[in-house]
Parts: structure tokens; sequence; C-alpha cells
């Protein structure tokens, strides 16, 4: 994990687990912005647009495969 201090900041603020996915989700559109080569990056930017809904539904969908 990249990012533990932002992790636990917001934990001990009393963020939502969504607070915490969004400031992720920031980070990593940072990230994105870095990647030079086009396809890498639309892929990359498509994994970060994802919104917390759809985030937690593939979560439930992996979740109930195991």
């Amino acid at each position: 994990m990249k990012y533990p201090f932002l992790i636990c900041a917001c934990l001990l603020a009393g963020c939502s687990s969504q607070q915490v996915y969004d400031s992720g989700q920031g980070l990593r559109r940072n990230q994105c912005d870095r990647i030079v080569d086009a396809a890498d990056h639309a892929r990359c930017m498509e994994a970060a647009d994802r919104d917390y809904d759809a985030y937690q539904r593939e979560r439930g969908k992996a979740d109930a495969s195991k």
C-alpha cells in the first residue's frame, strides 16, 4: 500500500470508506497522468474514473465467487 498515512488519517478523522476510495482514485489519476503510452493511459484513467458504486458491485461479485 503506497499511502498508508492518508488512509490512517482518514480513518482516524472518521472518513467513510467512500471518501477513502475517492481520495485514492484522485491519487491514481495523478499516476495515470505520468503514463506516456496513449493506450495504457486510457486504461489507467478508465480504472481511475470508476465510481464507488461500480467498485462495490465488482467487489461483491469477487467476494461471492470465493
